[in-house]
C-alpha cells in the first residue's frame, strides 16, 4: 500500500539527500584534516560513497522524469 502523493520533502529528499550527506562529510573532512587519519579515511569514504549514491538517484530521477514527459506526449 503506497500513498501516490508524497510531500514535496519526500521527494527532494529522495533526490538530493545522498548529496546533502556527502556535502557534510566533505566539510567534516577538511575541518579533520590531520587530527585523527582514522575519522578522516572514515569520512573521505563517505564523501566518495554518498556522492556516487547521490550523483546515480540525481541521473534516475532525470532519466524517469524524461521518460514520464516522453509517454504524456505520446
Amino acid at each position: 500500500m503506497s500513498n501516490k502523493n508524497h510531500s514535496i520533502l519526500d521527494k527532494w529528499r529522495a533526490k538530493y539527500g545522498a548529496i546533502v550527506i556527502a556535502f557534510s562529510c566533505l566539510l567534516s573532512l577538511i575541518s579533520s584534516w590531520g587530527k585523527n587519519w582514522i575519522l578522516t579515511g572514515i569520512l573521505g569514504l563517505g564523501v566518495l560513497l554518498c556522492g556516487a549514491i547521490g550523483f546515480f538517484d540525481i541521473r534516475r530521477a532525470r532519466t524517469d522524469f524524461n521518460r514520464n514527459c516522453r509517454e504524456r506526449n505520446e
